[in-house]
């Protein structure tokens, strides 16, 4: 049995060949979320012709089978130890606030929901403070228990410096982390060479730390890729697109011939010269040929494509449903969907969202721990940290209210809408609870100064 690495410089080699094992596939499904799906084949002798039609067959399935999932994942607030005030809260709310994280968590749920796994990674900068970046697993890999797949075991992370004509790369162990650099190729940009190949050497002597690599890792729920699973479908779609677009081509130029009958057509006119057919017969409106006797113009006939339509709905009406994804998403015009089936694609669409959002939250509160203990920061057994997020079936003004509205019908209280069904922050329940009171100080003077300008004009009337 082989012997486990222990050290940076022992789990180089091993994180760095499996990094690049895996970049070939999430480069692949990198091209299909950027709309640069691999081009649909036609005939090996319409190849370079139709290539523009091959282009045009393309529609980017995969950004929209993204999109319905990772819009609906929206982190709201966090607190300790249930507190938004807590002094842990609020030095968590800066990290979060001078790290951008709004969009690096963007990054990373995109990232994770597109290649299975991303990263959020915790760095200290030079000011003592967390510094926190996404990562895709196109340039970093982590080694985590396979019995409890969120913990790391040791990462790799690397990158290139242009300007130093550098690679780097920063390899984390439990208890340790040490960085490595190499020469860069001339090639500018990503990191063209395999990770694997060349020669690293260490930047440094290790550094040793408290704990785990300050790693979170995103474990898609499926075990793959949003749409990973439905690249053939994908492929059969575009596909179909390009037989549309090609038959429909063929029809715009439709296909005629000469039917000379036995004697042909003469090649010379009466002065002994080469009659061009082209020129003689050529297109145009109104044009009027005259035809020897017995020849006749044969036309192709019109084909129907209203069957590739149809198969091109049945497509997507199957992409739709293996990859839960509402059809009004992928096709706007579902008229023919019934009510029932319209209820249990939402359900099964939003039970997904709800599933993809607790990997994220759980996610997100483990970076913020690690960020906090990064800066020093010591957290007691009662000192939970907790993100809490957008309720993943109500992310439009429209759909909060619609259901705040019937919640309150309901009977719910007031604090419990605005937290679990608008998905407020403790910072904006806060806020609404002091806007509450002031409009209900601002009703009582009102109504007070109504109350003495009325008396006051009794008085006078009195008198």
């Amino acid at each position: 049995m082989a012997e486990t690495p222990s050290t940076p410089e022992a789990w180089l080699p091993v994180l760095a060949k499996r990094l690049d094992d895996d970049v070939p596939r999430v480069r692949l499904l990198k091209r299909y979320r950027e709309g640069d799906a691999p081009l649909p084949e036609g005939g090996e002798n319409v190849r370079a012709s139709w290539q523009r039609f091959q282009r045009e067959a393309r529609t980017n399935w995969a950004e929209l089978i993204l999109e319905a999932v990772a819009s609906r994942i929206v982190p709201s607030g966090i607190t300790v130890a249930g507190s938004a005030d807590h002094p842990l809260a609020v030095q968590a709310q800066r990290i979060w606030r001078d790290n951008r994280m709004n969009a690096v968590v963007d990054n990373w749920v995109r990232d994770g929901l597109s290649f299975r796994r991303s990263y959020l990674t915790v760095w200290t900068g030079d000011d003592g403070r967390a510094v926190v970046t996404a990562d895709s697993p196109e340039t970093m890999y982590a080694a985590t228990d396979p019995l409890r797949p969120w913990r790391v075991r040791a990462a790799i992370r690397v990158w290139r410096d242009e300007d130093e004509e550098r690679d780097y790369a920063m390899v984390w162990t439990d208890g340790g982390r040490q960085k490595f650099w190499r020469p860069s190729t001339n090639q500018k940009g990503r990191l063209y060479r395999t990770v694997s190949g060349g020669k690293w050497e260490a930047a440094g002597d290790p550094v040793v730390t408290d704990g785990r690599p300050p790693i979170t890792v995103f474990n898609h729920p499926n075990g793959k890729g949003e749409y990973e699973s439905h690249l053939d479908l994908i492929n059969r779609i575009n596909r179909g697109v390009l037989h549309r677009l090609v038959i429909e081509a063929m029809e715009a130029y439709r296909q005629r011939a000469i039917k000379a009958g036995d004697h042909g057509l003469p090649k010379t006119d009466p002065d002994g010269n080469e009659i061009d057919y082209s020129k003689v017969f050529a297109p145009a409106p109104g044009a009027l040929w005259e035809l020897p006797p017995g020849v006749e113009i044969w036309e192709s006939q019109t084909t129907d494509i209203r069957p590739l339509l149809d198969g091109a709905r049945d497509d997507l009406r199957q992409l739709a449903s293996v990859s839960r994804t509402p059809l009004p998403m992928l096709m706007p015009d579902s008229a023919n969907q019934s009510a029932q089936g319209a209820l249990q694609a939402a359900a099964a669409y939003l039970s997904k969202c709800e599933a993809r959002a607790r990997e994220a939250q759980l996610g997100i509160t483990a970076c913020l721990v690690d960020a906090l203990r990064a800066e020093g920061a010591e957290l007691g057994e009662a000192d939970t940290v907790e993100v809490t997020m957008t309720p993943v079936d109500t992310v439009s003004m429209a759909e909060w209210y619609s259901a705040a509205a019937q919640a309150k019908a309901a009977g719910v209280p007031v604090r419990t809408i605005w937290r679990e069904v608008l998905g407020w922050s403790p910072q904006q329940i806060k806020q609404a609870e002091l806007d509450a009171a002031n409009e209900r100080l601002a009703a009582g003077v009102f109504n007070f100064q109504g109350l003495t300008g009325d008396a006051a004009s009794i008085g006078a009337a009195g008198d």
